[in-house]
């Protein structure tokens, strides 16, 4: 079964990580819960000044609204490999009553959980499977199998809380983010978030960033998940993201990451890390 991303809109999403080289994605920006099931190999996660390592049968965490770098190193094998669930903010106002599960335990952005019970990850595969396989599922079944996800991590004091944009540079990722093969001006942005475009070069400039950047951000961000989670050619991924270059695209990914595109599929040994490219972050696969 050809690799793929698989979006129900309102619950959330599955995906099935490959990755051939080691390698460390700078910077990579979080707008939802990323919850990881690793398979081979390891997942270290870099963060002020912490670390958390998840291994093999091991659950990986990361809250929405964090910027971690990441580093995928394969196993003896040569392959890292993870089973990926994401949640929609939608499904986070769904809580459990309090009486019927743990006190929340103190969540510092990235966390794993390690000698999951079995019923846990048979969970996690079915809810995965359920996306996969969404067009043969109702969706209220879909639904109710990452409410069951949610339920586990509540059993374990782990609760996610849905926040609303803190800054505008939050607001503008997400907009962005909606389709970023599309040409989005400023005054395409601004009126898409009621205000004007020299309000927004103005606050976005307070908050020491810019739209232009943030747009090749949210674009390279979106590429690396497709090239980590589905077999699209490059040139299809570079189209999808609003290259008509190929060549354009990996340069621009290259100045972003420190390596080419086919880095991570195992086409071209690993670089030095060089330029990290853009400050702001987008939400990423990884």
């Amino acid at each position: 079964m050809e690799r793929t991303i698989n979006l129900c809109p309102g619950i959330g999403a599955s995906a099935h990580i490959i990755q051939y080289t080691e390698l460390l994605f700078p910077s990579v920006y979080f707008e939802q819960p990323h919850l990881y099931l690793i398979q081979q190999g390891h997942k270290r996660v870099r963060w002020q000044q912490h670390e958390v390592v998840a291994h093999p049968g091991e659950l990986l965490i990361i809250d929405g609204g964090q910027t971690v770098d990441i580093i995928n190193g394969p196993s003896e094998d040569g392959v890292f490999s993870c089973q990926l669930l994401t949640c929609d903010p939608l499904l986070l106002t769904v809580q459990p009553p309090a009486e019927e599960t743990p006190a929340p335990m103190p969540f510092d952005a990235v966390l794993a959980l390690r000698n999951l019970p079995c019923a846990l990850k048979h969970s996690f595969e079915t809810t995965g499977l359920a996306l996969t396989l969404r067009q043969r599922f109702p969706t209220i079944i879909v639904r109710h199998k990452m409410l069951e996800i949610l339920l586990w991590l509540a059993q374990f004091g782990i609760r996610f809380i849905h926040n609303e944009a803190k800054d505008l540079t939050q607001r503008v990722r997400r907009c962005l983010a909606t389709d970023p093969h599309s040409i989005w001006t400023a005054a395409k942005v601004a009126e898409s978030l009621s205000m004007s475009e020299v309000m927004l070069r103005r606050k976005l400039s307070m908050e020491n960033t810019a739209l232009r950047n943030l747009m090749i951000d949210v674009r390279m961000s979106s590429a690396l998940a497709l090239l980590q989670s589905t077999d699209w050619p490059i040139s299809a991924i570079a189209q999808h993201v609003g290259y008509e270059s190929a060549s354009r695209f990996a340069e621009r990914f290259r100045k972003r990451f420190g390596f080419a595109p086919t880095a991570i599929r195992g086409h071209q040994r690993i670089m030095e890390p060089g330029s990290q490219g853009v400050e702001a972050m987008v939400a990423g696969e990884t």
